[in-house]
């Protein structure tokens, strides 16, 4: 069972211009820490060297810092990215409201424009996080005539501008052409920074295994306006990667907004069981927030939302596929 969403997945760029391999060049991976690294004491050169967001001060970032602390709770098993462009989720327009055929936006979450929030001055995010479980997608039968994409990710900016720097799983179903009955359900983790000037592919973290049941993380920042970082992991496996992203010239960070999202990347949408972002912490260089200034966005089909979104708390905000209402 699926919902039509009548979206293109083609976001302006041909082929040979999706399959570049020239974003690599941005992107860094990091070496894994030694023996006995502990990301709540080691140095800050050490965490930097190991592709790990400098350690807020709890005297006078509690907010982050709690952020922090939640990010790296548990001992993790630290592996360097392995990275490839994303052939998938480089097929779309990745910016909310962009393609008019679509409706509103081909998102479902909540969104936080730090415009709304009352700093004076105003101070971009640069900051986001959330803790989800991979939920299951339900592989009807009949299968669908062609592959159909789901993404659940956390994000800066993208809402109201025309870039977005992001990071999260997507699975793929895929009907086998040759067998009757369901289709097959394929997950993975993916990164970009994606400009309207640029329309820089996505890239895949091949080596980030992820399943269904799960639980996973991730923290988008950008410590720097022209430099983006991602750390994700796998609770299940422990495992931890991060990359880091530098910005194309004349690219720096809006931080005009922090998300939480569901987005539908192919023309229909894939049942999928209610997910919790939890956790959900965004920060400034300054302050910290959360959901309760947000706005629930949903993904929109030919004949009306295909999600349901919602606030639950100030920190967990839940997707639900429409079916499911």
């Amino acid at each position: 069972m699926y919902r039509s969403a009548s979206r293109s997945l083609c976001k302006h760029m041909t082929d040979t211009e999706i399959t570049h391999t020239d974003v690599l060049t941005l992107m860094r991976t990091y070496d894994p820490p030694p023996e006995g690294f502990d990301p709540h004491t080691a140095p800050p050169g050490l965490l930097r060297r190991h592709g790990l967001p400098r350690r807020p001060d709890p005297d006078t970032e509690p907010e982050l810092a709690r952020l922090f602390k939640r990010a790296f709770v548990r001992p993790a098993r630290y592996v360097k990215a392995e990275l490839a462009i994303d052939e998938v989720m480089s097929r779309r327009d990745p910016l909310a409201g962009q393609d008019p055929d679509f409706g509103p936006s081909g998102w479902g979450g909540v969104a936080v424009v730090t415009s709304a929030l009352g700093y004076s001055p105003p101070e971009p995010a640069s900051t986001v996080f959330a803790e989800w479980v991979v939920p299951e997608i339900i592989p009807w039968d009949p299968a669908p005539t062609a592959p159909i994409t789901v993404g659940f990710w956390v994000g800066l900016d993208g809402f109201t501008n025309g870039q977005v720097l992001q990071a999260g799983i997507a699975a793929t179903l895929t009907p086998d052409f040759w067998l009757p009955g369901p289709a097959s359900v394929n997950w993975w983790a993916w990164t970009e920074w994606y400009t309207t000037q640029y329309q820089d592919p996505a890239v895949q973290v091949t080596n980030f295994p992820v399943a269904t049941g799960n639980t996973v993380s991730f923290l988008v920042c950008a410590p720097q306006p022209d430099h983006g970082f991602v750390s994700m992991q796998n609770l299940a496996t422990n495992q931890v990667t991060s990359v880091g992203i530098d910005a194309r010239p004349g690219i720096t960070s809006a931080g005009a907004s922090a998300e939480w999202i569901v987005e539908g990347i192919s023309a229909d949408l894939p049942d999928f069981l209610p997910v919790t972002f939890s956790d959900c912490s965004a920060g400034t260089q300054h302050h910290a927030f959360n959901l309760a200034d947000g706005v629930v966005t949903n993904i929109q089909g030919s004949a009306g939302p295909l999600t349901q979104a919602s606030i639950a708390s100030p920190t967990a905000a839940v997707v639900a596929w429409e079916g499911w209402s």
